[in-house]
Parts: structure tokens; sequence; C-alpha cells
């Protein structure tokens, strides 16, 4: 069974936020969308994890500069962003 959840402008807390898929006893597979407004010279990405009936999303960013290094976004860094996590659950 799939379950769709979305979230804007989620708190991050170390680059991290996590969704709860209380209808399953356990997420076997999740796929993560986001979209916003684009960034002038950022680029963003996410992993997931699951643990049980939780999605953790890590939301990486990277300013376009000399050295392009990756970092945790912060809350702020996605304000206007929506996520979309959809999970096939048990």
């Amino acid at each position: 069974m799939l379950a769709i959840k979305t979230e804007t402008g989620p708190t991050l807390v170390s680059g991290a936020f996590s969704v709860t898929f209380g209808q399953f006893e356990k997420v076997a597979e999740a796929a993560v969308i986001f979209d916003g407004p684009n960034d002038d010279d950022e680029v963003y990405e996410v992993t997931r994890t699951i643990a049980t009936n939780v999605v953790t999303i890590t939301v990486q960013k990277m300013t376009v500069s000399a050295t392009n290094t990756w970092g945790d976004a912060v809350t702020s860094d996605v304000a206007a962003k929506t996520f979309t996590v959809i999970a096939d659950g048990l």
C-alpha cells in the first residue's frame, strides 16, 4: 500500500527532518521529491533513511563557488520548498 505525505518548509535538525507513516507498521521503500523556488548559485540533494515507519530526509546544500563544498542545509534554506514523501508500507 502506498501513502503520500507533504511538508512545506520543514524544520531541519542537523540538516534532516522525519516523516512518520503511522498507518504502517514498517515502511518498505520510500521516495522523496522536492520543489520550490530556484536559488541562484545553490544546488540541493536529498537522501533518505528508513527505520520502522519513520522516513528521515537529509537535505544537503552546495553553494556554487570556487570550492563547491556540500554541507547540511538549514531551516531557512528550505522555508519555501515543498517535500513530498511517497512510502510503500506493510
